[in-house]
């Protein structure tokens, strides 16, 4: 990973310094069942660039004109747009052979002066050359369903609308997390292939949103202080004290037990669905990575060093 963060050049400072963040433990807990292969290398990589992605939304582009980051949102987008080649093909199967080399199989991603752009347009050949067009066109749903989320929070912000209200927040946070491409990078990973049927089966999509609040809610109890500090208040915790009037630690704690009551229904549903024999194997493979993706992600931010400034109720 660091010689690709490298080699990518999308990190301002040292990847040493990002990677001691415990990114790596993560892959580890997350995916260390998946087999190792390309499927689990292009997962590896969305989930270090949608970071260092976050990590914009979150700290860099905070409090400042939001023309930056709507130049980046768009570029982004384009390249979402793009036809891509087609799966099993030979110019996909071209893709997959240079995924080591950081350049890409088509005719050259190099036009963009940001080296994320650049390098988000390689990893989507990449990725191209491992899934199918449904897949494609889904996951491209998703991730700019969360680029234009979280740029609607930074020309909300630069309104003057620094924290949103409850409501605000519950609306744009089950699209501004990201949560759902986690969900097409553990099928990377595996290897698995989930139609957009099962995805909008009553059953999957209510465990694909208890999911998401899992990761989001789980990450705003631990960032809160950092992201206080940092100008954003794009913060359950904050909408909470803000807007419903709560002290702090109450707020803290209000959003500790949600969490601890969502992860254990969203792991006793997920775990329905994992052990149901009407459920084909892909599906039941699915759930279960999702269950050990939750708990590595709980994991890592209660004891990644990115979130250890931050004190909370445990």
């Amino acid at each position: 990973m660091e010689e690709w963060l490298t080699a990518a050049g999308v990190l301002g400072g040292s990847p040493r310094t990002f990677l001691a963040q415990g990114h790596v433990d993560l892959i580890v807990r997350a995916w260390g069942d998946a087999p190792r292969g390309p499927g689990l290398a292009a997962a590896a990589k969305w989930l270090m660039l949608t970071w260092i992605l976050d990590d914009r939304f979150d700290d860099q582009w905070i409090g400042r004109p939001p023309a930056g980051a709507r130049q980046t949102v768009h570029a982004l987008t384009d390249v979402l747009e793009t036809p891509r080649p087609t799966y099993g093909s030979a110019e996909g199967r071209a893709c997959r052979k240079t995924e080591d080399t950081g350049k890409t199989g088509r005719t050259g991603h190099t036009g963009p002066a940001d080296p994320l752009v650049r390098a988000f347009a390689v990893l989507w050949d990449e990725t191209a050359a491992l899934t199918t067009p449904a897949w494609q066109a889904r996951y491209a749903a998703h991730f700019r369903s969360y680029l234009y989320a979280s740029l609607d929070y930074l020309e909300a912000s630069t309104a003057g609308e620094t924290v949103p209200t409850l409501p605000e927040y519950l609306f744009h946070r089950d699209r501004d997390g990201a949560v759902l491409c986690a969900a097409g990078w553990t099928e990377l990973a595996h290897g698995l292939d989930i139609s957009d049927e099962v995805y909008r089966h009553p059953q999957v999509a209510d465990v694909l949103m208890r999911f998401n609040h899992v990761v989001c809610w789980v990450n705003d109890l631990y960032s809160a202080q950092g992201e206080s500090a940092a100008g954003n208040g794009k913060n359950l915790l904050r909408s909470l004290t803000v807007h419903e009037g709560l002290a702090p630690d109450s707020a803290a704690a209000r959003v500790g037990a949600l969490c601890e009551a969502e992860l254990m229904t969203f792991e006793f549903l997920a775990d329905g669905i994992a052990r149901g024999p009407s459920w084909p194997e892909e599906v039941r493979a699915f759930s279960r990575a999702l269950i050990r993706f939750a708990h590595a992600l709980v994991h890592w931010t209660a004891t990644a060093r990115r979130y250890r400034t931050t004190e909370v109720r445990r």
